[in-house]
């Protein structure tokens, strides 16, 4: 099933969850990749094109993905333990406003001289505010730092998933990579 039920997650949102996850994981690589490039090397332009593009990808996955939660039920809490859930919650939120926060600030840094930024040179995404060289600079310590507080972040929502898996042995881990079935809904 494509929607989301009371009962487990539906294509669009695993489709969405995964194809963000090694987005956000490969723009994290490719991004200290790109620290060590010298002038003369052939990724020096290449990489933080492709990074620019595949970050205004995400940010739209990302749209889709809020638009998508807000009109689809979320699945109950398979877990009966308040602070799990709470954690579950939190570390969620904090990818969220992370993701969204590191997105806005590379926005910033890629159109701080007037120039939009180009997605794969189809779609021109508009200046909205030119950023003076302390605020580049600002927003350039932001989006590096937050960077590595989603993948910390993700170590812990990958850790909690899998200790759901093979020690509690629920189905948390299970909704995300299986669609529910037609079935399951009530």
């Amino acid at each position: 099933m494509l929607k989301d039920s009371r009962n487990g997650y539906g294509l669009l949102s695993i489709a969405i969850h995964w194809v963000s996850a090694v987005l956000i994981l490969f723009l994290f690589g490719l991004g200290i990749y790109m620290v060590d490039l010298s002038y003369y090397d052939d990724w020096y332009h290449k990489g933080p094109e492709l990074h620019i593009s595949l970050g205004l990808v995400v940010l739209l996955l990302m749209l889709v993905r809020v638009v998508w939660r807000i009109i689809n039920p979320t699945p109950e809490e398979l877990s009966a333990k308040r602070a799990q859930n709470l954690a579950a919650k939190l570390v969620k939120l904090g990818l969220y406003a992370f993701v969204f926060i590191v997105l806005v600030s590379g926005y910033l840094i890629t159109t701080a001289e007037g120039q939009p930024a180009s997605m794969f040179n189809l779609i021109k995404f508009p200046v909205f505010t030119e950023l003076s060289s302390q605020n580049v600079d600002l927003a350039g310590a932001i989006h590096e730092y937050l960077a590595w507080g989603i993948v910390l972040l993700v170590a812990l929502h990958v850790a909690g998933a899998l200790l759901h898996h093979f020690v509690i042995r629920d189905r948390t881990l299970v909704r995300m990579l299986k669609p529910v079935k037609k079935s399951d809904l009530q």
